[in-house]
């Protein structure tokens, strides 16, 4: 399927100057604002010169500002306004909608398959993270090792370092970064590629170093994409997606009994 200008603007963010990426942003969250700007108020509005704005139309293939307002008019992007009653909750509710429905876009049921099937035949699995992130991995940590995975969350970058000396072939590695661009993060997986691991990537750019050193990657989201004023969960497309990967998990009889018995052994403790 061919990707509409915003989409298109949001593949190749990484590879934008830090002044650029000012214009992309606009572009992402607000189309239908920037359709309305001359160039002077675009720059204007996000602080930036008129020839950057004009490379950056550049680098998308566009003749000229009005070419690439033109294009813009004409995209079927999945940032489309959701109705809202300007209430917060509302707002918050329109934000995640927005993000849900970008990552269910985004995502590839044939590659998920085959990391579920990866999980499934690893002799070790290792959940890194760091930040928000950390917190996910421990998260989905507890879940597989109550489906009698073997699974191991690291969350501090020294110990990814370690652990990362010590894997072998058969090991696999869930990394999880939204921006795929965290250097301890990145220098650890490199290090588990090296001593034959397999490496899976949960993050929001698929042109980031982390999904271009990884074996396969799972791109979701990246919420920044969406409201940049508003606090906006990080982490929640990442979530969607593991949730996506528990539930296939699931449909494994013995992952299905062992999480089971998981979840009586923990009812009838709370009840004792």
């Amino acid at each position: 399927m061919m990707k509409s200008l915003v989409q298109l603007v949001e593949y190749q963010y990484t590879t934008f100057s830090r002044q650029e990426r000012k214009v992309a942003l606009k572009v992402i969250q607000e189309p239908r604002n920037v359709q309305k700007m001359s160039i002077t108020r675009l720059a204007q509005a996000t602080g930036v010169s008129n020839a950057t704005i004009t490379r950056f139309v550049k680098k998308m293939n566009c003749t000229n500002f009005y070419d690439f307002k033109l294009q813009l008019a004409q995209a079927d992007s999945v940032n489309v306004d959701l109705p809202t009653k300007g209430t917060i909750p509302d707002d918050v509710y329109n934000f995640y909608q927005k993000v849900l429905k970008a990552t269910q876009q985004l995502l590839d049921p044939a590659i998920l398959k085959q990391i579920v099937s990866l999980i499934a035949q690893s002799d070790r699995l290792y959940l890194f993270g760091l930040g928000s992130s950390g917190y996910t991995a421990n998260e989905m940590t507890q879940r597989l090792i109550r489906m009698g995975i073997t699974a191991f969350g690291m969350t501090d970058s020294h110990m990814m370092y370690i652990t990362s000396g010590i894997m072998k072939k058969g090991d696999l590695v869930l990394v999880l970064s939204n921006s795929g661009n965290t250097r301890e993060v990145n220098e650890a997986a490199k290090v588990a590629q090296k001593n034959n691991a397999k490496l899976v990537a949960l993050t929001g750019f698929s042109k980031s170093p982390l999904a271009e050193l990884c074996d396969l990657s799972i791109i979701v989201k990246n919420s920044n994409f969406v409201d940049n004023s508003r606090f906006v969960n990080s982490q929640f497309a990442m979530t969607y997606a593991l949730d996506i990967i528990t539930t296939m998990l699931l449909e494994n009889d013995n992952y299905r009994v062992k999480m089971d018995q998981t979840i009586e052994m923990i009812m009838n403790n709370k009840l004792k």
